[in-house]
């Protein structure tokens, strides 16, 4: 159960909006729905002191219809470009964060390289320098063992005539060469391997391997970092390219075919609320096949309330000729009387705001975004009006000051058209032709409404004649 304090909500349904006793204040609404006191909307807004209790409806209405999609398309626009700019950081993000981990690693590696060569330069200078300290060391220590041999022999085997000693003499000199030599032999051998192992620039070492080892790391690395960039970069191409398309198929649907685009749906909104106004009915039947097989023309229908009298209704956003053809098999595949012919822009429709191709079909040049859609209103007036004084008996004297009333307001209508060119290349006096317009409209409703009121006597006639032509023909039998 809604809340009885709500004052619009959705019906059950969920079809419908309700609105009750809501209550608005802004200035900028009010100033406006001054406009909209007499039901359509006024060149002059009423004062504030004669609005009292007037209703505005109509101006709810519409202010709703329009409101609700400009709302949808700011709504849209701000999607698109939180998008953009969403698809902008990640790539930007992307790059950078690539960028500094390849600076990252490269930076890791070349201080790693930088240790390791190091290291091996400080091993190797220790063990050179160990190896000329062992040098020293080993010959003072061959030299100290020789000497103090020589002493202990001379002590033992001294005397006047030495002789042993002097043929042990040599001995012990070349025994001394020799263990040096072979000591500091060994001992550089040591050294040398020691050193090779801690050498970067022979391949064979230890280090020279783990250097190789820690470049091919890096190198794999990098090339993986590089993988993953360009995979993220794919994949936010292709987020570029979605959005891309969906911003050109949203462009495209301003210059679409006959059968669509929002030009249609913009003609079908306005026409609701024009057959609201009017008390008509309107529907969208762009996908619904008609009266013939398989045939889908007559985008609209707008049936006139209490009368068996329709309007075809065609919209398209693009240049076509051959309309009288194709209202011709509209008309029959809806069963309408009178048609009308809905394009964008002037260039679609041989420069004219509004064509006339037939006694009841008229083609209007109308950019729902920018037009003001009285005109439209005023058009759909005078079409419905023909097509109810066709649905009539002709040679009556309401008929006959019907067709008179309608022959008047096409006059004025060729003004519109005539005016409306003008302002189109004429902006100095756009001010003056808006207020001409308007006031040819005025004339045209008050024409139209004469002419509705011939209508409705016409047709009270008719049906008095009709009820007592039975009478007549019994009184005779």
């Amino acid at each position: 159960m809604p809340s009885t304090t709500d004052t619009a909500r959705f019906d059950a349904t969920g079809a419908t909006i309700a609105i009750e006793a809501m209550v608005i204040a802004e200035p900028r609404v009010i100033e406006e729905a001054r406009h909209w006191t007499t039901g359509r909307r006024l060149g002059e807004a009423a004062h504030a002191s004669a609005v009292g209790n007037a209703d505005v409806t109509a101006f709810v209405h519409e202010a709703l219809t329009f409101g609700a999609r400009v709302l949808a398309s700011t709504a849209h626009t701000a999607d698109t470009r939180l998008l953009e700019s969403m698809v902008k950081g990640v790539g930007d993000q992307t790059a950078q964060a690539s960028k500094q981990a390849a600076e990252i690693t490269e930076r890791a590696t070349a201080e790693a390289a930088k240790a390791v060569t190091q290291v091996a330069s400080d091993a190797k200078k220790a063990i050179v320098e160990a190896e000329v300290t062992n040098r020293k060391e080993i010959t003072a220590a061959v030299d100290h063992a020789t000497k103090t041999l020589a002493e202990q022999m001379q002590r033992l085997f001294g005397g006047d005539k030495a002789e042993v000693l002097e043929r042990m003499q040599p001995l012990l000199g070349t025994f001394a060469q020799t263990l040096q030599a072979q000591v500091s032999a060994g001992t550089s051998e040591l050294l040398s391997k020691a050193a090779k192992q801690f050498d970067p620039s022979d391949p064979t070492s230890p280090m020279a391997k783990h250097a190789a080892a820690l470049a091919v790391s890096q190198k794999e690395f990098t090339e993986r970092i590089e993988k993953n960039h360009n995979v993220l970069a794919h994949k936010v191409d292709e987020l570029t390219t979605a959005l891309k398309v969906q911003q050109a198929t949203a462009s495209l649907a301003k210059v679409t075919p006959i059968k669509g685009g929002s030009l249609e749906a913009q003609v079908h909104v306005l026409m609701n609320g024009i057959a609201a106004g009017l008390g008509d009915e309107y529907q969208d039947t762009t996908n619904q096949v008609g009266l013939l097989p398989r045939c889908k023309k007559g985008d609209g229908v707008l049936t006139v309330g209490g009368h068996d009298v329709r309007l075809v209704v065609e919209v398209t956003d693009s240049k076509r000729a051959g309309w009288t053809a194709y209202f011709d098999e509209a008309e029959r595949n809806r069963a309408a009387v009178a048609s009308l012919g809905v394009v964008r822009s002037l260039e679609q429709n041989a420069g004219q705001a509004i064509r006339v191709v037939g006694s009841r079909r008229l083609v209007v040049a109308l950019d729902p975004e920018t037009d003001d859609p009285e005109l439209l209103r005023t058009v759909v007036i005078l079409l419905r009006t023909v097509a109810m004084a066709a649905s009539v008996r002709t040679g009556s004297e309401e008929a006959q000051t019907a067709e008179e009333k309608i022959a008047e307001a096409l006059a004025q209508l060729v003004k519109i058209d005539a005016m409306k060119t003008l302002a189109s290349s004429i902006q100095t006096n756009a001010a003056k032709i808006d207020s001409g317009c308007t006031a040819v409209t005025t004339s045209i409703h008050r024409l139209l409404d004469e002419a509705l009121t011939a209508l409705a006597g016409a047709h009270s006639s008719a049906t008095a004649h009709e009820a007592a032509e039975p009478v007549v023909a019994a009184g005779a039998a």
